[in-house]
């Protein structure tokens, strides 16, 4: 039973790959991540040398600012993440992405081709791809050619994308079912009939499989684009963004989102009980269940929406511990 997710949802993110939830947001919530990305670029600008029209990009982005920290655990996102991927998962990346117009002049390519002046001087994902789909990573050993399924991402959208051509996403619907080859087989130029340009409003945000082959669209609008990508992926991957998340952090967490960040909320060794002579990766084979408090809680709402409803009403909002 799901959690969260409408038929019509269940549908659309085995089908399409993506759900799309207008205003997912709040005014006040909106307002409250702008104020700290606003706070953060003034950071990394000092850091970087980057100049107020200089685009750049934030990994690990939770740990610049609690704001941030607070999406991977959202407590309308988070049964909707259980739904598309369960319970034993963990943050791989959590993006912050900063892109101020382009400089007047620069030349875009076509879109998600990846050939034009934008890319060549930096501009970064703006060619056609799945994530996780180098021949490093997942493409030699997968059997048939397609990406198995390992994570997912939401894309949370903090500026006005109701126009083309201001940074939106781009997405081929269904594409997650295809093999990364034919798309470099079609030296990435996507007929523009099987792609989707997302105009949204600021407060949408978008559940997607990271298969699903996707591009950044050229920002010739007035805007900046803000946005930002929180990642799961199963607890047995290594994260992208972090080795072990600030211990700080980590004490100061709720057991769910110790699981989130990657942390043993037993704080026992991580190989088990038998390092020495019988190591088994507690991220793999879980012996306790304190380590994965996602389980229970899953399960806590998986029974409660089964009870009756009152008065013909019954919350689709679960608490997160």
């Amino acid at each position: 039973m799901a959690l969260a997710m409408t038929e019509q949802q269940e549908r659309d993110f085995d089908e399409k790959g993506f759900v799309i939830l207008e205003d997912f947001f709040t005014h006040d919530e909106v307002n409250r991540l702008l104020l700290a990305i606003d706070e953060v670029a003034e950071r990394i600008r000092e850091a970087e040398g980057l100049g107020p029209d200089d685009p750049f990009a934030v990994r690990n982005a939770l740990s610049q600012h609690e704001a941030f920290l607070d999406l991977i655990d959202h407590p309308r996102m988070l049964p909707l993440v259980v739904d598309a991927i369960g319970w034993n998962i963990q943050i791989r990346t959590t993006h912050l992405d900063y892109r101020p117009p382009y400089p007047e002049g620069l030349k875009a390519g076509d879109v998600g081709v990846g050939k034009g002046e934008d890319q060549e001087v930096g501009y970064r994902n703006v060619a056609w791809h799945p994530d996780l789909a180098s021949d490093t990573l997942f493409l030699g050993p997968s059997l048939d050619g397609r990406l198995p399924f390992m994570e997912i991402k939401v894309f949370y959208v903090l500026y006005d994308m109701t126009e083309s051509n201001c940074g939106n996403l781009w997405l081929v619907p269904g594409s997650h079912k295809r093999k990364p080859e034919e798309l470099r087989e079609m030296g990435r130029e996507v007929n523009p009939e099987e792609a989707v340009e997302l105009k949204l409003r600021a407060g949408s945000a978008v559940l997607w499989r990271t298969a699903v082959w996707h591009c950044v669209g050229p920002n010739l609008s007035r805007k900046t684009r803000k946005i930002m990508h929180v990642g799961y992926n199963y607890r047995w991957l290594r994260p992208t963004d972090y080795i072990e998340q600030d211990a700080d952090l980590i004490e100061r967490s709720s057991p769910i989102r110790r699981q989130l960040l990657g942390a043993l909320a037993s704080g026992k060794d991580p190989l088990g009980p038998e390092p020495d002579f019988h190591p088994s990766s507690q991220y793999w084979l879980t012996k306790n269940w304190d380590d994965v408090p996602l389980r229970a809680w899953a399960q806590e709402q998986e029974t409660s929406q089964k009870q009756p409803q009152v008065n013909g009403y019954r919350s689709r909002t679960p608490v997160v511990k």
